[in-house]
């Protein structure tokens, strides 16, 4: 017996109203407008389980009648979202014709090309963190999403109708073991392949698979009314409850992302029939209507901030609602001129005329990435002086990069990460995280003009101190920290970091994995910095501890790059109190932990003499972005390691 095929897809505005706080989510968390705002990005996984129920419904009701044609599917698929995508990622390209330096533009050819072939989830996989510092600077980054949800369009209808034709009582079945397949591997890829279960169609397809089981349920909710009343109530809760009870800590989707599945599909499910007490409010005209121009709304609004931030010298709060309302103002030109005209045929009616309009759009933005790609990110825009300073961006330690923990094998990395005098003893040991590996060319140099030589570990975002952070930082420092006390031929440890990671989200994450918050935070950084520090020094190690580095307000090259296409200064240094003010938490540590310290090296005390800190020397910067020392940089800071440690290390003992 054939299951009972779905209800059609008959229009229901409370789905709009459910993708209009989707899609709000999602602003409110790229924008940073309001505190609780931190996991907007669960918005995405609401859209995935309307997208699932939308699209099954539509594909199985059309089965059933024998009206189903591929053609016709993939025409409205493309017709609904091909048009807009390629007037955004045309508007993107011109825009950054004139406001990106040429490594910005590199980088975002990339992303056009894979974003175009909706394949850009495989690429950000390999190359970026959603939820990383660096992901603030993709300018694609929103279109991940895009992409598992067109690869779900392109291979689901081919799924449905094998299963229609071969299997059509097992459809059920068949979702379920879709759901449960998926959900299994998202659940085994989330701890130690973050990126995979984030960015990949089969760790997420169960979320899209969970809005198809949607269709078998709606039945029954549309006949009877207080199970709907019961469904709005938990759904509400369970979205809610996904934004307020994310941390950091959340290893993202994994369980966790059962808060906005099911909170969506209990709203679905609440909408059906005469709908809930909740179907009036997610009816309402503006809520309707943000949810009608939710994907133009969602296309638009990440290169709207990309854009303004680019242009500004500080993102503050004032900016980052200009830019949401900058984005809705777009949206709504987007939405009216060009989404849906297209969508309805009003415009390119017919299904020829649409596919070669689509072949002109998408030949454009290829000429215009290829145009980019054959003169390096368009650099005759811009004197050769500024493009080379801009060039510094990849002035980095690409050398080090293979010194980066490695988990439980990372001790076989040490005979290749040496630092100084190549026949030296490795007595020196340069310890933490990606501050540490953009020091090494330093250290080495400074080590090299001893005749003495050390090794060097670090890794991304944790700080070299024990029982903070993420369970990888916590074995990190454990690991690498048991290992300097035990080799007796390390007798120099210096321990180096930007020291404020744990500082710039709400809590400090300790030992037992507990959160602290507010000044709980600066009390247990004592404590454990103190902690560690006692430990090498009680194995009779010299502790030596590089200090926080001052931070500028904008990535150095591109600043010095537009004052010199300006003929401007820039003024993106911070002052020498407001470092301070910054990093008290570390002195007061450091002050606390004084009598175990061998040796302290301020480059704030080298850099910030005049009140403000310097940021190039002889016309180079020292920074790539704006707070890693750059590799054209380390001559300066082997000099203020010589400056501040020399005396010491000559002095007797």
């Amino acid at each position: 017996m054939s299951p009972k095929p779905p209800l059609g897809s008959s229009y229901r505005p409370d789905i709009d109203g459910l993708r209009s706080i989707a899609v709000l989510l999602v602003l409110v968390f790229h924008f940073n407008l309001v505190g609780i705002g931190k996991a907007g990005f669960i918005g995405v996984d609401v859209f995935f389980v309307i997208s699932g129920f939308l699209i099954s419904s539509l594909i199985w009701s059309q089965l059933e009648k024998g009206r189903f044609a591929l053609s016709t599917f993939y025409l409205r698929r493309f017709r609904r979202l091909a048009p807009a995508f390629i007037c955004v990622q045309l508007l993107l390209l011109a825009c950054a014709y004139f406001l990106f330096l040429p490594n910005d533009v590199a980088d975002l050819i990339k992303q056009t090309v894979f974003a175009q072939t909706y394949l850009i989830n495989f690429y950000l996989w390999k190359s970026v963190n959603y939820f990383g510092l660096q992901a603030e600077n993709i300018s694609l980054l929103h279109c991940w999403s895009l992409a598992v949800e067109e690869q779900f369009y392109l291979t689901y209808p081919l799924l449905l109708i094998g299963v229609h034709r071969y299997a059509r009582r097992y459809f059920p079945v068949f979702l379920v073991a879709i759901a449960a397949a998926s959900f299994a591997l998202n659940v085994a890829l989330v701890g130690k392949h973050a990126g995979a279960a984030f960015y990949l169609l089969p760790a997420r397809a169960w979320e899209l698979a969970l809005g198809a089981l949607l269709s078998f349920a709606q039945e029954w909710f549309r006949r009877h009314e207080w199970p709907r009343h019961v469904a709005a109530l938990l759904g509400t809760a369970a979205i809610a409850a996904g934004v307020a009870l994310y941390t950091p800590l959340v290893a993202f989707p994994g369980y966790f992302a059962l808060y906005p599945t099911l909170g969506a599909a209990a709203l679905i499910l609440a909408g059906t029939g005469t709908g809930s007490w909740l179907s009036p409010i997610l009816s309402c005209r503006p809520m309707v209507y943000i949810g009608r121009v939710s994907y133009s709304l969602y296309l638009i609004h990440w290169p709207v901030r990309i854009l303004i931030e680019s242009s500004i010298p500080e993102y503050t709060v004032g900016w980052r609602w200009f830019s949401f309302l900058v984005s809705l103002a777009m949206t709504s030109v987007l939405f009216h001129l060009v989404e849906d005209p297209v969508r309805k045929g009003t415009v390119f009616a017919s299904g020829r005329r649409f596919v070669a309009a689509y072949a002109v759009g998408v030949t454009a933005v290829m000429v215009v990435a290829f145009s980019a790609y054959r003169t390096g990110g368009w650099r005759f825009r811009f004197p050769a002086e500024a493009v080379h300073m801009a060039d510094y961006e990849k002035d980095q330690n690409e050398a080090g990069r293979h010194c980066e923990y490695a988990g439980a094998a990372w001790e076989k990395q040490l005979p290749t990460c040496r630092l100084g005098a190549p026949n030296a003893k490795p007595e020196w040991f340069l310890l933490g995280d990606s501050h540490a590996w953009a020091l090494a060319p330093a250290f080495s140099q400074f080590l090299d003009s001893r005749n003495q030589g050390g090794q060097t570990i670090f890794i991304h975002a944790c700080m070299p101190v024990l029982g903070l952070g993420n369970d990888q930082c916590k074995a990190f420092a454990s690991n690498t920290i048991g290992h300097i006390i035990r080799d007796p031929e390390i007798s120099t440890v210096v321990l180096a970091s930007i020291w404020r990671q744990e500082f710039e989200g709400d809590f400090l994450v300790g030992p037992g994995n507990i959160p602290f918050k507010g000044d709980e935070r600066a009390v247990v950084f004592k404590q454990q910095f103190a902690e560690t520090v006692r430990r090498l020094a009680d194995a009779g190690k010299r502790v030596i501890v590089w200090e926080a580095i001052p931070t500028a307000k904008q990535s150095v090259p591109k600043a010095l790059a537009w004052g010199r296409i300006s003929h401007r200064s820039i003024d993106i240094a911070t002052t020498h109190r407001d470092h301070e003010q910054l990093f008290r938490f570390l002195s007061e540590a450091i002050l606390e932990a004084r009598p175990m310290i061998w040796a302290t090296v301020s480059p704030a005390a080298a850099m910030c003499q005049s009140g403000g800190c310097v940021l190039e020397d002889n016309g180079i910067p020292l920074y790539f972005d704006n707070n890693h020392p750059s590799l054209s940089g380390s001559p300066y800071f082997a000099r203020i390691l010589s400056s501040q440690l020399g005396g010491r290390l000559d002095a007797p003992r």
